[in-house]
């Protein structure tokens, strides 16, 4: 009997590439759909597969929150420091060591997925917190295409939507 070994994405990853996928779709002129396609796919190299859908939902639910509050030309903003904060940081303000002696964040873990709901409840208090003056913005300039230790994550946001990944 072969055992195999669960290789989810990591909650954090799920976080930078759905608030990515905002900036994306408010910075471009790609479908969030398409975005969606291209982080799925991306994400699915490296894990278990993850359903576009999922991407897609959580994306749409950011991009809403950030329209109920108003944020307009700001949502941009906000979610580059949710991706930054998520990036750098553990939920616990614990500053985030992506390569490490006994192994790398970017390693699959064994906890599925959480629903969308979870996931954007990270979120909302993020942004309460952000608003509140707790957190900070992401520095001016701030990417994580130009992170050195962001890895293949890095070269999927870099890497263009195209057309293709509507399909």
């Amino acid at each position: 009997m072969e055992t195999t070994l669960s290789n989810y994405c990591p909650h954090w990853i799920i976080s930078i590439v759905t608030a990515q996928s905002g900036i994306d779709f408010l910075s471009g002129s790609s479908t969030l759909t398409s975005i969606a396609k291209k982080y799925s796919r991306g994400l699915s190299e490296q894990y278990d597969p993850v359903n576009y859908q999922y991407l897609e939902g959580i994306a749409e639910e950011k991009l809403r929150t950030l329209s109920e509050i108003e944020a307009a030309e700001n949502a941009v903003i906000i979610l580059n420091a949710y991706v930054y904060r998520r990036y750098k940081f553990h939920p616990d303000n614990k500053p985030r060591k992506i390569t490490g002696l006994f192994g790398s964040e970017f390693s699959g873990t064994k906890v599925p997925l959480s629903e969308q709901r979870e996931v954007c409840k990270l979120f909302k208090a993020f942004i309460f917190s952000i608003r509140s003056n707790i957190y900070n913005y992401a520095p001016s300039g701030w990417t994580i295409i130009e992170e050195p230790e962001g890895q293949w994550l890095g070269e999927l946001v870099a890497e263009p939507s195209s057309i293709f990944d509507s399909f």
